[in-house]
């Protein structure tokens, strides 16, 4: 899908860019170190996926799982921060599925994986990796 180096607002462009070919069932892995932009990537993919009103999206770091419900459907992010093992079987299918920190699961199956690096002054590398 592609590699790219973005400020907030490339980041913001490639959140909507993704949510347009969201069909409502994926599992987003997303990782990256602290401060590289998971959670404020998220905040944009689910603002582009048109949420209900009142929705803020939150850092699911001591909640394990958020819910957001969007036009798009339900959208689950869960973080693996702190908890480094947690079922999803319930969620995989019925929503988006968003996990940050989704490299300290390895039997997660991602439909998409999305790397963050940090390039400095305020720039992120992001690599979109789509399963085929």
């Amino acid at each position: 899908m592609g590699e790219y180096v973005v400020d907030l607002k490339g980041l913001k462009g490639l959140a909507q860019n993704l949510a347009k070919q969201l069909k409502g069932n994926e599992v987003i892995a997303l990782i990256g170190d602290l401060g590289t932009g998971k959670t404020t990537f998220t905040k944009f993919l689910v603002e582009a996926l048109k949420p209900e009103e009142g929705t803020v999206v939150r850092s699911p770091t001591f909640a394990v799982l958020n819910e957001y419900k969007t036009k798009k459907g339900t959208v689950y992010h869960a973080d693996l921060y702190r908890v480094k093992n947690f079922d999803f079987t319930d969620y995989v299918g019925s929503g988006i599925l968003i996990v940050e920190w989704a490299d300290l699961d390895p039997s997660l199956d991602a439909d998409i994986v999305i790397r963050f690096q940090y390039e400095g002054d305020n720039l992120r590398r992001i690599k979109l990796e789509k399963k085929s």
